[in-house]
């Protein structure tokens, strides 16, 4: 593609480049556009403001043809650039974000130490509700890889700044068939596994701390299984039947443990 600008994900295996006002991205470690479209998918049923949409794809590179997912760039008139928590951090604190928030033992103090550096570096004044959002989800779907460089903000030429819009959810979902959680692993196994990023490794530490600290922006779901298995039809024949079955399972069982995100 002419023009396009290419590199590469936070595990360093997923190749996703920009040509003509879209982001391709190449699944590197399984099944990571399935995760993209299927969480793009249950989101407008969620109280997500603000998302990335993502659709499958299959892709050209070089003499093979691969999975991939393609998004509008989501940059608007007025825009400047994308600047993550963790250049933030650099340019505010003076260190990085990851660094930072050793300073303190529990996730909600980090969390509350976060949102108040965001705060007073960028004039916003809800970014509590923007990470309550992401790590609701973050929990819901078992993204793996919510780390400072995805969680961003948007800078604007007139030197204000917007909230980005959810993006990144390839790694949920034990996609990552090829390393950590091969397709012969129990979903049982997986769960036991996998970790959190960037305030715990442990999902429900997160959540619990954003539901105590920004109680005012309550998470809110309706989405069911059945339109989980409508997207996955989708996928029959793209992707194995052991990744739709895991998929399919994992869901089932996230979607009983959080109930009460559905009432």
């Amino acid at each position: 593609m002419t023009g396009e600008k290419e590199t590469t994900s936070s595990k360093g295996n997923q190749n996703k480049w920009y040509a003509n006002g879209r982001w391709y991205k190449e699944d590197g470690l399984g099944y990571e556009a399935l995760t993209e479209v299927l969480v793009s998918r249950l989101l407008p049923k969620t109280s997500v403001r603000r998302f990335v949409e993502y659709q499958y794809e299959a892709l050209q590179r070089e003499d093979r043809m691969v999975h991939g997912c393609v998004s509008k760039d989501f940059m608007e008139p007025g825009d400047d650039k994308v600047v993550s928590v963790e250049r933030l951090f650099q340019a505010y604190e003076g260190q990085s974000a990851a660094k930072a928030v050793l300073a303190y033992e529990e996730p909600i103090d980090k969390i509350r130490y976060v949102v108040r550096t965001v705060e007073r570096a960028t004039g916003l004044m809800d970014f509590g509700r923007y990470m309550r959002e992401i790590l609701t989800v973050d929990a819901l779907f078992f993204n793996e890889d919510r780390h400072f460089h995805n969680i961003a903000v948007i800078r604007r030429k007139d030197g204000c700044y917007r909230e980005c819009p959810v993006f990144d959810n390839g790694a949920a979902l034990f996609s990552d068939v090829r390393g950590d959680y091969p397709l012969n692993m129990t979903e049982e196994e997986c769960r036991n596994k996998i970790r959190a990023k960037p305030f715990s490794r442990d999902f429900d530490q997160q959540l619990d701390a954003c539901e105590l600290l920004f109680p005012a922006f309550p998470f809110r779901a309706s989405f069911t299984m059945e339109d989980v298995t409508d997207v996955l039809a989708e996928f029959c024949g793209i992707y194995e039947e052991e990744v739709l079955h895991r998929v399919d399972e994992t869901m089932r069982m996230q979607i009983r443990k959080y109930g009460y995100l559905f009432q």
